[in-house]
């Protein structure tokens, strides 16, 4: 534990009289430390952007608890309190190191969990971009690659950075690649970048461009006056999507996660 004089304070959501238990309070509890509002997880279930029957999204946490804790935690043998003065020292202190470079990784696997089954229903196939790393590829995926390599001329050929590719696996055509970033400040524009080279080749011109983001920092917000990030979600990108329960300004490019699905059906309808 944190060595402070401090009394320990439990999230809103620990102090919820039960609304949230178990597994679905630990995750509360943690997007309030992240500076989330405390309602995130109940909007999400609400919306089905999450389904604690199928996966597991504490797996992190869990980790970080047992290993201070032992495996007492998950028979729930962890007050409150102590829950949340462990999951902030797991966020600011020498485990938040790790659990912070791991955030990224999980909401990736996250986004591609809850879009992949009806992205592929669609007849398409989606797959993550470290999946063309390998120097041997089957052909099917050695297609994929050269169907969105970027040619720098002297300087090689280079993958757009990229989480997320959808393609026809009838002839390994590529229909969008997706970013999926907790923060758009820095983001959005490499985002933006890989659109451009896209552009620059007639083979790749039609390649559509998504990012799918929490917002953390909130730059997406308005419209009016307009930061930075919407500014080029806006103008350089075909679709943002934001994961948040907070008031959110939409229009044609940026949107709320829950449309992405119906917004790419209609992408693939106009191309058929």
């Amino acid at each position: 534990m944190k060595n402070t004089d401090e009394p320990i304070k439990a999230a809103p959501t620990a102090r919820s009289d039960g609304e949230l238990s178990g597994m679905k309070n630990i995750l509360a509890d943690t997007l309030f430390e992240m500076g989330y509002n405390d309602t995130l997880v109940d909007t999400l279930i609400e919306r089905n952007v999450i389904d604690f029957s199928v996966v597991n999204y504490t797996s992190d946490v869990m980790d970080n608890l047992i290993e201070h804790y032992g495996e007492s935690v998950l028979c729930g043998g962890l007050p409150d309190a102590v829950i949340c003065e462990s999951l902030d020292a797991a966020l600011m202190g020498e485990i938040g190191r790790s659990w912070r470079a791991s955030k990224g990784d999980t909401f990736r696997e996250r986004i591609l969990y809850m879009i992949a089954a009806p992205i592929e229903s669609l007849d398409l196939k989606v797959i993550e971009s470290s999946e063309l790393e390998s120097i041997k590829l089957m052909p099917q995926l050695d297609a994929v690659k050269r169907n969105m390599i970027i040619d720098y001329g002297e300087f090689g050929m280079q993958l757009p950075d990229t989480d997320v590719i959808v393609y026809r696996p009838e002839n390994s055509q590529i229909i969008a690649i997706i970013s999926s970033k907790i923060s758009v400040k820095e983001s959005v524009v490499q985002v933006g970048y890989w659109k451009f080279k896209l552009l620059e080749s007639e083979n790749t011109a039609h390649i559509k461009v998504y990012l799918i983001t929490p917002d953390a920092n909130k730059d997406l917000t308005r419209i009016a006056p307009a930061k930075e990030p919407r500014v080029i979600a806006e103008i350089e990108l075909d679709g943002t999507y934001v994961l948040t329960t907070e008031a959110l300004e939409e229009s044609d490019k940026v949107k709320l996660f829950e449309h992405f699905i119906e917004d790419f059906k209609q992408v693939i309808g106009e191309n058929h």
